[in-house]
């Protein structure tokens, strides 16, 4: 090992050196402090140092200090100071600097050599532990490449407010908030062509967070959006008119639980709000298990939850019968979906931002497009909790009833140029 000897005094550092070399270690001189802070800066293979108190321009002391308080160097200095004080109160203030062992003048050879031992043993540990903090560094750095990717394939299965707007000629668009709480998450939405005539839609809510909650969210994604233009879960193929067979939602709840059913994982289980659309008529109907009631936005700026019997969340017990709500909407009412993490988002204070809130907010902006109304939600729900990051996901997801394209080429080209608005809008949300 290479020690660096530090006192003004010749003698003692040739007798230092003596020492040490014939212990087997490498040395390396110095006058005081100042060229001892030298040495170290030139040599990063000196880890050792044994440093008298009281030199000039650089004492052991402010050595000691200067060497804790810098993080210049990369690697752990083991540090004994050598001194004829022998007071408690001087042990004290060298260990305080940042010695980390203490001898006295005359010092007794064999206790400066098993003192120094002991100091190679903790440079040891030293090292084994940087090397194993560079192996948890790489690992997490190599985690945190495949986080960014999962979340970067996570976002790509929301729904295309831009491509997919199956049923916007009939007067039906979508748009929707998401803002996981790490990099990906456990909520999920998505709105699908069923057949010609109907859309599905759906939000869900994974219990937990990170990877298994996100595991989940997709494939709960992959499981429910096969229904565009496939027999599934949601609807079937039949022989006779209209050959397809559109699942109700409570049955298609019923479906879901009982084939969610983990006995080996009691918190694997989901809440969500499932409805189906007749776009001819504007009628939905809906199934909820566990999941926070819908508010509709009428068209006139009022609000009112969409209460429903609530049901047990999906997963959690078997044979579960759920209840359906049935709804209209008209031109210009506004549905909304969301999750807890919005209404149970705290802030600074412990105090959550609540349904009520949720509710006040929307009605507030009663009276903007639908993608301004997210846009203004994210930043209140930004503002109430102080920062951009969140203990769950913020999710919501929307159904506008409005004109039909096919009734005027001008309002045509107004809701396309809505619909780019609310995609560059939501990229900004998304971001959050």
């Amino acid at each position: 090992m290479k020690i660096l000897v530090v006192d003004d005094n010749e003698d003692m550092r040739l007798l230092l050196m003596q020492f040490l070399k014939n212990w087997g270690h490498d040395v390396v001189l110095a006058q005081n402090g100042a060229e001892a802070w030298h040495i170290l800066e030139e040599n990063d293979q000196v880890q050792f140092v044994v440093s008298d108190w009281n030199m000039p321009l650089m004492d052991g002391i402010e050595f000691c200090r200067r060497l804790r308080e810098d993080d210049y160097f990369d690697r752990y200095v083991y540090v004994i100071l050598l001194t004829a004080r022998r007071d408690q109160v001087d042990l004290v203030e060298g260990m305080e600097a940042g010695a980390d062992d203490f001898m006295g003048k005359p010092f007794n050879k064999e206790e400066l050599r098993v003192r120094i031992r002991a100091g190679e043993r903790v440079i040891q540990l030293e090292k084994i532990l940087e090397e194993r903090n560079k192996k948890l560094r790489e690992a997490q750095e190599s985690l945190q490449k495949d986080l960014r990717a999962a979340a970067s394939l996570q976002k790509s299965l929301l729904p295309d407010k831009k491509e997919s707007q199956p049923f916007l000629a009939q007067g039906y668009r979508y748009d929707w908030l998401y803002v996981p709480a790490a990099f990906i998450g456990g909520d999920s939405i998505n709105f699908l062509r069923l057949d010609n005539n109907h859309a599905g839609f759906y939000i869900v809510d994974v219990a937990g967070h990170g990877i298994p909650s996100a595991m989940t969210s997709v494939m709960l994604h992959q499981t429910l959006s096969a229904a565009n233009g496939q027999a599934g879960l949601l609807k079937d193929d039949i022989s006779f008119m209209p050959h397809v067979y559109i699942r109700p939602p409570a049955e298609a709840l019923y479906e879901l639980n009982n084939a969610s059913q983990n006995e080996h994982d009691a918190m694997n289980y989901f809440t969500m709000m499932y409805g189906v659309m007749d776009v001819r008529t504007s009628h939905i109907t809906l199934a909820q298990a566990g999941h926070p009631p819908a508010i509709l936005l009428r068209a006139n700026g009022s609000a009112e939850l969409v209460e429903g019997a609530g049901g047990v969340p999906i997963g959690m017990l078997p044979d579960m019968v759920y209840d359906q709500t049935e709804i209209t909407l008209n031109l210009n009412d506004r549905l909304f979906f969301y999750t807890d993490g919005i209404t149970e988002c705290e802030n600074r204070f412990g105090e959550q931002f609540s349904q009520e809130r949720l509710i006040e907010t929307l009605t507030n902006y009663a009276t903007l497009p639908l993608d301004e109304i997210i846009a203004e939600l994210a930043a209140e729900i930004r503002l109430w909790r102080g920062s951009n990051s969140y203990d769950d996901d913020i999710t919501l997801f929307a159904i506008e009833k409005c004109a039909e394209k096919k009734e005027n080429s001008m309002l045509e080209n107004m809701t396309e140029s809505s619909t780019v608005n609310a995609v560059a809008q939501s990229e900004i949300v998304i971001s959050l």
